[in-house]
């Protein structure tokens, strides 16, 4: 049992490591443009892992596969501009607890699931703790470069959490490796489709990785590795537990790192609200 948590703390730590590098290929790249050769590049990694899949899989289940897909394409383009726009210390975070959360609030009203009195507990301290990570006293400055990333910063949040929730419901069918080599696949077929539609097509993928080949290939074969990693981990242990050492990891690395490496403030009050808001969440959804 001890080497999955080893996995799971590994799996964050290398999910880190791979955002920090796509934050600084960022300060330099258009964020579509990247999205979309980072998912073309990780769709091909992401075939090594074929002798393990079985593609016997129903009609509803493809499709279950593809919509979360979609919902994951969205979530990549979004993460991309949050990144080269604000402050890794800010949205890191903020991702790793904020889904979680609006799954159990969706699943309250959605499907009727009761709460504890812990859990209202928790959802009133990991709002408190969002406002003071967004916000600081008496100031409006959020570590955004314009307003309209907040908003995208929201809706990425939104959308990572359905996309969690029919990921959860899908893996009840499909094996994860399978699952990983579908997704990955729809997510590269989403991106050219809509560079093709919006920008340069397959001409603009081509010469972004000419530009950045080893930092991409760099952060897609880290996403595959830590993907892989969670999921095989995944299947020993409870997600409820999984889900927040893997967070803990990955968000005290990536706030450090991006007082570090690009110079963003108020480090100490960052680690502390990552805390309170980790601690919260670990006490929501166990």
């Amino acid at each position: 049992m001890l080497y999955l948590y080893f996995l799971i703390i590994l799996s964050g730590i290398v999910m880190a490591v791979s955002s920090l590098i796509e934050k600084r290929v960022l300060k330099s790249e258009h964020a579509t443009a990247y999205t979309a050769t980072f998912s073309i590049v990780t769709a091909i990694m992401a075939l090594i892992f074929i002798p393990f899949t079985n593609f016997r899989i129903s009609l509803v289940d493809l499709g279950l596969v593809y919509a979360v897909s979609f919902f994951s394409t969205v979530t990549y383009i979004l993460t991309a501009r949050v990144y080269k726009h604000g402050n890794i210390s800010i949205a890191s975070p903020l991702f790793s607890s904020v889904p979680q959360l609006l799954i159990v609030v969706f699943a309250f009203i959605l499907l009727g699931e009761r709460l504890s009195a812990i859990q209202y507990v928790s959802i009133v301290i990991i709002v408190a703790a969002v406002y003071m990570m967004m916000f600081r006293s008496g100031s409006k400055q959020s570590g955004f470069t314009n307003k309209k990333y907040i908003y995208y910063l929201v809706l990425d949040m939104v959308l990572m959490a359905v996309a969690g929730i029919l990921m959860k419901y899908t893996l009840y069918t499909v094996q994860p490796f399978t699952y990983l080599v579908l997704a990955e696949f729809f997510i590269a077929a989403n991106m050219t489709v809509y560079m093709s539609i919006r920008y340069g097509g397959v001409h603009e993928i081509g010469q972004n990785l000419s530009r950045y080949k080893a930092p991409i290939i760099a952060i897609s074969a880290l996403t595959i590795a830590y993907r892989a990693m969670y999921y095989f981990a995944l299947a020993g242990t409870y997600v409820s537990l999984a889900s927040p050492l893997r967070n803990g990891a990955d968000v005290l690395i990536t706030v450090v790192g991006g007082g570090l490496l690009f110079g963003e403030s108020s480090m100490k009050r960052k680690l502390a609200l990552s805390v309170v808001m980790l601690a919260a969440i670990y006490l929501l959804v166990a």
